[in-house]
């Protein structure tokens, strides 16, 4: 039996009558006649009636979650007339839910497909802010988390016309000094563009890398998504997909970030964090440090994938990139694994270690055969898959790209990999995804993470969980990996134990003070919509949550809004980027 956590204590409420139906099952389609109308007041944002608060498709599943120590009757109304529609009963989904501390109940009101704006009413416990059903509820969500990427440029103004309240002059133009030892021997090479990494002007290249290699992923499977001018930033009208176009501005970065032996620049930041001030007022020095071969590795395969996907509309930037990459691997045949890069001794910023590159390196090969057709990179490929075995057994994040390289693989419509390596690659994939699917159907929230499991960057971890039941699903067209990935969407977007949306400017409770000061602004008392915090993290990696929480708090609950709470309330372009391929997926079901 799972260990109980101390979460929130929920007196027992409603008649003795209510309590005897504790069993009751079933939905019944109610009129308007007979059943009492109420009216509704200000939600309190840690509701026990947990929703998507964006909304639920029409012809999908649609459950909340409650907190509650009874299964009780709940109605779904009409959110205009406040007339009910649908009345069910609360089935239990968990007892004592270690995750949120509190035993969780499902509402389940899938039969209702009707669209419109209705609110859930739970007897005894409360009800939920009004939410749409409909066929089309993510296109504002999509854009803006997408959109958000032109928000985290660097080297550049951000103007009122692109930007709206959240302007900033051009910042960090002196990119960058090559580190040295010594400050005075240091040279400077310039390296300005790209994107802030998230909670700090830091620009890192295996982040980076795994950011934009998702975002062109999401191109591929979905190249009709962002047309010109969906996302309105400054290269819209120019006839190309703006997708391609904000993917650019962190690839030209990226190819100033080689050095002339072929090797990639690991980081580009200060040696220390700084303080939080508007970008264009951050002065500090920032330093080029030592390629690694992490970094060499995932750029070489990312520059050979965006070769492909520029080759038809910018010809001479698609040879750019696919040169940058033969040089990279060039890079990595004279050098073996390093075991990872490691930070100077006087340098404090992070230091995105990964002391095992095979992933990269086989990624690198994969995408490279993909460019080329040259065997020598096929040899590579199979060489280098003989010491994976299994080829993907964990989820993507910046130190494990295999999900984008077994991706590449199963995308790949000529089928010029070795069948056996196919094969493997789908059945790795199928059988990770499977996991995860048992980890949901056993959660009381239908999560992907347990206790244990709520880290730095959690809701990263879950939408990167989601990301796998997506492929899954598109390789073998399943329900149950679709609806797994669904699920863990829903998560985000409300239907957790804070009843709060992890994306900022969704839905009726979401983030104000992230751990971003380039996404805030003087002018708006809200950050830009579209951006994920990192949500919970039971190992209370700063001070603010060390004062607030306790070991024996309810890990799923461990998140504070708040400026101070660097490890659950910053953000990334990787989260983002791996939100975006999700949402736009569950769109498309």
């Amino acid at each position: 039996m799972k260990k109980k956590r101390v979460g929130p204590t929920f007196p027992a409420q409603g008649s003795d009558t209510v309590r005897k139906t504790l069993t009751r099952a079933g939905m019944v389609v109610m009129g308007i006649l007979g059943i009492p109308a109420f009216a509704t007041g200000e939600e309190n944002p840690l509701s026990r009636v947990h929703i998507n608060q964006l909304g639920y498709l029409a012809g999908e599943s649609k459950i909340a979650m409650v907190s509650s120590p009874l299964g009780l009757p709940f109605s779904v109304l009409n959110a205009e007339t406040l007339a009910p529609v649908l009345e069910g009963m609360l089935r239990l989904a968990e007892p004592a839910d270690a995750a949120s501390g509190s035993d969780v109940w499902i509402a389940d009101f899938s039969i209702l497909n009707a669209t419109g704006r209705y609110i859930l009413r739970v007897e005894g416990i409360g009800q939920s802010p009004p939410f749409p059903i409909d066929t089309q509820i993510y296109s504002s969500l999509i854009r803006q988390v997408v959109r958000s990427f032109y928000f985290q440029r660097c080297g550049t103004a951000l103007p009122k016309k692109w930007a709206d309240s959240w302007t900033h002059p051009e910042c960090h133009v002196a990119d960058a000094a090559i580190y040295a030892a010594s400050p005075h021997s240091a040279t400077v090479k310039p390296a300005t563009g790209g994107w802030h990494n998230g909670g700090d002007y830091g620009k890192y290249t295996v982040n980076g890398v795994y950011a934009t290699g998702l975002l062109l992923l999401l191109h591929e499977h979905f190249p009709e998504a962002f047309p010109d001018s969906s996302l309105t930033i400054p290269e819209s009208g120019n006839g190309r997909s703006d997708l391609l176009d904000e993917i650019r501005w962190e690839l030209e970065w990226l190819l100033k970030m080689q050095e002339e032996s072929g090797g990639f620049y690991h980081k580009l930041t200060p040696l220390e964090p700084v303080k939080p001030v508007p970008p264009a007022k951050d002065t500090e020095p920032r330093f080029l440090f030592p390629p690694s071969t992490t970094a060499t590795a995932g750029a070489c395969a990312l520059l050979a994938k965006a070769s492909r996907a520029y080759a038809a509309q910018d010809a001479d930037f698609a040879g750019r990139c696919l040169q940058s990459a033969l040089a990279a691997w060039t890079y990595l045949e004279t050098h073996p694994p390093e075991g990872g890069f490691q930070n100077p001794p006087n340098v404090r910023t992070p230091a995105f270690s990964d002391d095992d590159d095979s992933d990269e390196r086989f990624w690198a090969a994969v995408e490279l055969f993909l460019a080329t057709g040259h065997s020598k990179y096929h040899q590579a490929v199979m060489e280098l898959a003989d010491r994976r075995v299994p080829l993907l057994s964990a989820s993507g994040y910046w130190g494990n790209v295999m999900p984008l390289a077994v991706a590449a693989i199963l995308d790949d419509a000529s089928q010029a990999f070795a069948e056996t390596l196919r094969q493997e690659a789908l059945a790795d994939l199928l059988s990770l995804a499977d996991i995860l699917l048992e980890k949901i159907q056993e959660d009381g929230y239908r999560l992907s993470l347990q206790e244990g499991e709520f880290t730095w960057g959690s809701n990263g971890a879950i939408l990167n969980n989601a990301l796998i039941l997506c492929l899954a699903g598109r390789y073998r067209p399943e329900t149950a990996y679709r609806q797994g990935a669904y699920s863990q969407l829903e998560y985000i977007l409300g239907r957790n134990p804070l009843s709060l949306c992890y994306v900022t400017g969704i839905g009726t409770h979401s983030p104000l003070r992230i751990v971003h000061p380039a996404l805030r602004s003087a002018n708006s008392p809200v950050p830009i919509p579209g951006l994920l915090v990192g949500g919970p993290n039971q190992f209370l990696n700063d001070g603010a949550l060390a004062k607030m929480f306790t070991s024996a708090s309810a890990p799923a609950t461990m998140y504070l809004d708040s400026e101070e709470s660097f490890s659950s309330n910053e953000v990334s372009v990787a989260w983002n980027a791996a939100l975006a391929y999700v949402a736009v997926y569950c769109s498309a079901l």
